[in-house]
C-alpha cells in the first residue's frame, strides 16, 4: 500500500523511511514500558510475596494498547482505488504533515537515545528495580 503511494523512483527512500519509523517505534516501546514499571509495584520482592495485582494490571493495561491499534485500520483505504484519489489529492503533499513526521521520528529517536544513556550513566533513574 505504501509503495503505492510514493513518487516513481522514491521506493528505496520510502522503504528506508518505513525501516527508520519502525525501528524508532520500538526504541521508544521499550523506554515508555520502562516507565510504565513505576505505575503498579512489579519488583521481584512483591512477586516472590505471591502479590500479582501489579502484574495484573500491567499486563492488562499493555494488552490494551497494543491492541487499541485495531481501532485505526477503519481509516485505511479500502480499495487500490482509493489509493489513487488519496495521491491525486492537493494536500497529500502537506509540508505541515511531513514536519509533524518527521518530529515524531526524531523526537522518538532522540527520547530513546536518552532513556538508553541515562540507564547506563544511572541505572533505576526512572524509579524501576
Amino acid at each position: 500500500m505504501m509503495v503505492h503511494l510514493c513518487p516513481n523512483g522514491s521506493e528505496g527512500a520510502a522503504y528506508a523511511m518505513f525501516t527508520t519509523v519502525c525501528n524508532a517505534a520500538g526504541n521508544l516501546n521499550a523506554a515508555i514500558s520502562t516507565m510504565l514499571l513505576g505505575i503498579w509495584d512489579v519488583r521481584k520482592e512483591t512477586l516472590m510475596a505471591g502479590d500479582l495485582s501489579g502484574m495484573t494490571k500491567l499486563t492488562i493495561l499493555t494488552t490494551a494498547l497494543q491492541v487499541s491499534g485495531i481501532i485505526f485500520v477503519q481509516f485505511l483505504p479500502n480499495r487500490k482505488e482509493d489509493l489513487d484519489t488519496i495521491k491525486e489529492k492537493p494536500d497529500s503533499n502537506s509540508v505541515l504533515g511531513g514536519f509533524i513526521f518527521l518530529s515524531v521520528t526524531f523526537l522518538s529517536i532522540i527520547y530513546s537515545v536518552f532513556v538508553g544513556v541515562m540507564n547506563i550513566i544511572h541505572p533505576g533513574w526512572s524509579g524501576e528495580s
